[in-house]
């Protein structure tokens, strides 16, 4: 930005120019070790959910299951065998999803507020 003197002399407005090209940092009382804390805690806690959900399914799946099916090997799994098991992932849907979709939202959240908080770079030599 060019800023006009009374004597008629142009000079940059160095205070502007400075602001413009210096990383900021800005300071939402938030501190970012919290953030990334608040952020595994809630990662952990949507993995035991899904972890759940799934031995739920798995338990439910084997409850008819033949001799030649092991529950930790799905590719020993037959047609019947799927069928439990996504009819027992649709009926534990209502247990477990709201309780997930908020556990996605807030890590979704906490990502965001994440990226607002800006470090500065450090300045070439």
């Amino acid at each position: 930005m060019t800023h006009l003197s009374r004597g008629g002399d142009t000079r940059l407005t160095s205070s502007l120019i400075t602001r413009a090209t210096t990383p900021v940092r800005l300071h939402l009382g938030i501190d970012r070790l919290q953030l990334r804390d608040a952020i595994a805690s809630r990662r952990a806690a949507l993995a035991a959910l899904e972890t759940a959900m799934v031995a739920a399914c798995e338990q439910e799946a084997a409850r008819a299951a033949g001799p030649n099916v092991r529950i930790d090997d799905r590719t020993t799994w037959n047609r019947p065998m799927w069928d439990r098991y996504l009819a027992a992932a649709a009926d534990h849907e209502p247990d477990y999803m709201p309780r997930m979709l908020r556990l996605l939202g807030e890590i979704d959240r906490f990502e965001r507020i994440m990226a607002l908080t800006v470090v500065p770079e450090a300045k070439a030599t």
